[in-house]
């Protein structure tokens, strides 16, 4: 038999959950239109829309705000009916919900300030007022916002009044209450459900091998990163920038220095676009140690890629190419976007609401149709709203698949399966068109379909076969398209997100654990059979990609067109410090000092022992620290003026 008057007490904790969510809604309507100017395109249905969207963040704040609420509410014991204790349930209802309702209201009036939700840096502002001022000063502050905002008193005041109200209505007022050995068993599994789907509300998804949601997968409701500060609200804002580091504006250069050092406005000359069809394929963890092609100066050594090597042999590559992060999440914004990682995931941080013109909203523009296909539940990674956000206007994954008898209880749809999907729906969409395609299957836990047991060889790893199996489902994917009128016009570009477990010397360094392909085949055109030595990197991909269609107007990347050949390349990544990979040098860079700290040779110091560091000439010190420089000042200062994108 179950305890009634515990059930009692749940029943009115979801009454004041249900309760804040309304007053959430109240508070984002009220951010609406007091900054309505900012939001000029929102409909009603789009507003609908937003809502829908908004209730995930709003939850996840609120649980997060309630949860010491919940737990005290929960505990199946004689302490519930006691009035101190619901005593101390109620006021901590009343203040930690007012003081969400507070950041919510406060906000209203600062987003016209800062154009986006307050976060972290608002704090650390606050912070330091309240180290470098007196008190008076403070006192002065708070009573300059009083006066001119003076109506969030009485809102604050309506709200704490709304909150008593509801707080004194949902008490358990009972005198007595039986906790017998049947009841108290059934009391515990009821709070252990209860404690589970509040972990669920938290990370708001019920699928656990997802990421908890953060601010960049607002961006699934959002039809452009403005409408982002809509659907989240201030509390989750802070929380989830709460650990995030803020970019530090950076003034190294002047601006005329800053444009030859690191000239990001990219403009090509060509007299007429080629709209040629554009592929890009991800795979995942597919690193350049699993490429025969690649490896060629290592004894014996086989690879596990045939078709791929094979495919090599038709196809511009460079036996330097380099990933720009070592996560999943770092390779969509590389790729399509040229934004690299660097102390932080760009698609975690609060960075990701800034407008970027990423490749889907540059061809989208000159009428290409644009898709992306993630065997993976539709959400997982936020790689459905960084499309969204990169312009992307068409997201398949799993959802869309609709046949779980494919999935590999995992991850996701199994490659070859996925693929044969990805190769149906191309068939289908109107040319000319781009799209992405990112596999699945080559992952722990190192699983392929039993059809394909025993059809590959056996490596130092099972990841070696899953590699195999990877490698082979895309042979059959071009075998499906290679008769498809659209397939003579398209360029295939083939990479990896980031690598995987290394057991070769040479990828187990510093520089080895970025080694991804970079292959760019185009089967009608033959010239394009190229091999180099250039360094390249995932950020060139997206400005290769408009040089290679004669795109001719302006656009903003932190990549080089790799088909300049007065260009020798570079690669920058973040590994506890800013790395450079140039000319035959690798360069560590000391961020607090602001200098170079080590120099290797990468060509004859693979494992990266001996710092070169005295034996380079200054007039190269100097270049390379004036390119790190130059990178991390364009990068920080166009991220936090949100101005990597150009006005139409």
């Amino acid at each position: 038999m179950i305890n009634s008057i515990y059930i009692k007490s749940i029943v009115k904790l979801v009454v004041r959950i249900s309760v804040i969510l309304i007053l959430y809604q109240f508070c984002r309507l009220l951010f609406f239109f007091y900054n309505l100017h900012y939001f000029p395109e929102i409909h009603l249905i789009d507003y609908l829309r937003i809502i829908q969207g908004s209730i995930r963040f709003d939850l996840s704040a609120i649980l997060y705000l309630n949860s010491i609420i919940i737990v005290l509410t929960l505990v199946p014991s004689r302490i519930l009916i006691k009035r101190w204790y619901q005593n101390v349930i109620s006021r901590l209802f009343i203040y930690c919900n007012l003081i969400g309702i507070l950041a919510n209201i406060v906000d209203v009036f600062y987003y016209p300030f800062s154009k986006r939700r307050m976060t972290n840096s608002f704090i650390d502002e606050f912070s330091s007022s309240l180290l470098y001022n007196e008190k008076k000063g403070i006192v002065r502050m708070g009573l300059e916002f009083c006066k001119d905002y003076w109506f969030v008193i009485p809102l604050l005041i309506i709200t704490f009044y709304i909150l008593s109200y509801i707080a004194k209505k949902t008490e358990i007022n009972e005198k007595e209450v039986a906790f017998t050995r049947g009841n108290l068993f059934s009391s515990f599994l009821i709070s252990t459900l209860c404690l589970t789907l509040v972990v669920f509300g938290l990370r708001g998804s019920f699928i656990m091998k997802n990421r908890p949601i953060t601010i960049s997968n607002a961006g699934v409701y959002a039809k452009n990163p403005s409408e982002i500060s809509l659907i989240i609200n201030t509390p989750f804002s802070l929380m989830r920038t709460w650990t995030v580091q803020e970019l530090e504006r950076k003034q190294y250069f002047t601006d005329s220095d800053l444009t030859k050092y690191m000239p990001i406005v990219k403009l090509y000359k060509g007299e007429g676009m080629t709209k040629k069809n554009i592929v890009v394929i991800i795979l995942e963890s597919m690193s350049t140690e699993y490429y025969g092609f690649y490896n060629q100066e290592l004894k014996d050594y086989k690879g596990y890629t045939p078709f791929l090597d094979s495919l090599i042999n038709h196809s511009y590559t460079s036996y330097n190419c380099f990933a720009n992060g070592t996560k999943s999440i770092d390779a969509i914004p590389s790729i399509l976007a040229s934004i690299p990682a660097t102390k932080f995931h760009f698609s975690l941080s609060k960075y990701c609401t800034n407008k970027i013109d990423g490749i889907g909203s540059i061809l989208k523009k000159e009428g290409y149709q644009t898709s992306f296909f993630h065997g993976a539940p539709n959400g997982s990674m936020g790689f459905e709203s960084m499309n969204n956000l990169l312009g992307i206007d068409k997201y398949y994954g799993m959802d869309d698949y609709n046949n779980n008898s494919d999935f590999d209880g995992v991850w996701g749809i199994w490659d070859d399966k996925f693929f044969a999907y990805c190769a149906d729906k191309l068939t289908n969409i109107e040319e000319p068109f781009f799209s992405g395609i990112f596999s699945c299957s080559s992952h722990h836990p190192f699983k392929i379909p039993k059809e394909f047991k025993n059809k590959f060889r056996k490596g130092k790893h099972p990841m070696h076969e899953c590699v195999q199996y990877s490698d082979y489902s895309l042979k059959l994917f071009f075998e499906k398209i290679k008769d498809e009128k659209w397939f003579d016009n398209t360029l295939f570009v083939i990479t990896a997100d980031h690598t995987n477990m290394s057991f070769e010397k040479k990828y187990q360094s510093a520089t080895g654990i970025f080694r991804v392909p970079i292959i760019f085949y185009d089967p009608s055109n033959k010239r394009l059979n190229q091999k180099s030595n250039k360094i390249i990197q995932q950020i060139d991909i997206m400005p290769s990609i408009l040089s290679y269609l004669n795109y001719n107007k302006p656009f903003i990347s932190l990549g080089n067109n790799i088909f300049d050949n007065n260009n020798n390349g570079f690669a920058i990544n973040y590994n506890n410090g800013f790395l450079l990979i140039i000319d035959d040098k690798v360069v560590m860079y000391n961020e607090i000092k602001e200098r170079i700290d080590k120099i290797f040779n990468i060509t004859e110091d693979m494992s990266l022992k001996q710092n070169i560091l005295d034996n380079v000439e200054s007039k190269d010190i100097t270049k390379y620290e004036h390119k790190i420089q130059a990178f991390i000042q364009t990068y920080n200062n166009r991220m936090i003026n949100n101005t990597m994108h150009l006005e139409n």
